[in-house]
């Protein structure tokens, strides 16, 4: 147990920082977790924003029966079993979650099934069974939910040998999704026809995402799914 700055040096030493939680879902993977997270403000009139390249929150869920966020308590932490965060000082001691870099760029040309199934047979979740059985993998096409996740993940793609890199975006039953099952965030993307098309992203564009049919081979990035484990 250590204060917040302390967890968040030991968690760039040995990991990549404190956990960054961007979406309700991945809420829901440390709802039995415990600690810090990576939220933090400089003080009661500034923003909150994540440890990792500071990026400003768009996401928060916050214990108000607690009455939290409180005045002059400047990061965040949970407590086990509850969905909700809560503040404290900084200096107070706590256990801590971490993560490692979750984003994986693999440079081979696939058609967007193929990639789809390299990334979920990367690792299994249950080791005992192989990582292809359903539910069971734990990593995915890469999801982008913030515009901070976009940045990294063309700051990534600039190492592939493609132009454009496939993400973890489908065209399904008239609608775009995540192949994941993350809620669709983005408004005004492009419909498309009936035919088979996928979400690209490209290295050197400025749109959030471009069409291509799915046969189509190119790299493509995985991303890891967090997991409760990642606690210390």
């Amino acid at each position: 147990m250590t204060s917040w700055s302390l967890a968040q040096a030991q968690c760039r030493e040995k990991y990549t920082d404190l956990v960054t939680i961007s979406s309700e879902k991945e809420n829901q993977h440390f709802v039995s977790g415990a600690g810090w997270i990576g939220l933090y403000r400089k003080d009661s009139s500034s923003p909150w924003k994540w440890s990792r390249r500071d990026e400003i929150a768009n996401f928060t869920i916050w214990d108000t029966d607690a009455g939290d966020p409180t005045i002059n308590e400047n990061c965040a932490f949970k407590y086990p079993g509850k969905v909700t965060w809560n503040t404290h000082p900084c200096d107070t001691s706590h256990s801590f979650m971490c993560f490692n870099e979750r984003l994986v760029l693999v440079k081979q040309q696939k058609t967007w099934e193929e990639a789809l199934k390299h990334c979920r047979a990367m690792e299994a979740v249950d080791i005992s069974k192989p990582a292809t059985d359903y539910q069971n993998h734990r990593y995915d096409l890469v999801t982008l939910l913030t515009p901070d996740d976009h940045v990294y993940a063309r700051e990534k793609a600039q190492e592939a040998t493609t132009d454009e890199v496939w993400t973890g975006l489908r065209y399904l039953a008239g609608k775009w999704v995540w192949v994941g099952g993350e809620q669709m965030q983005y408004e005004g993307i492009q419909s498309c026809p009936a035919q088979s098309f996928c979400g690209i992203l490209e290295k050197t564009g400025t749109t959030l995402f471009g069409m291509r049919d799915c046969k189509q081979r190119m790299n493509f990035l995985c991303y890891r799914k967090l997991q409760t484990s990642d606690e210390v």
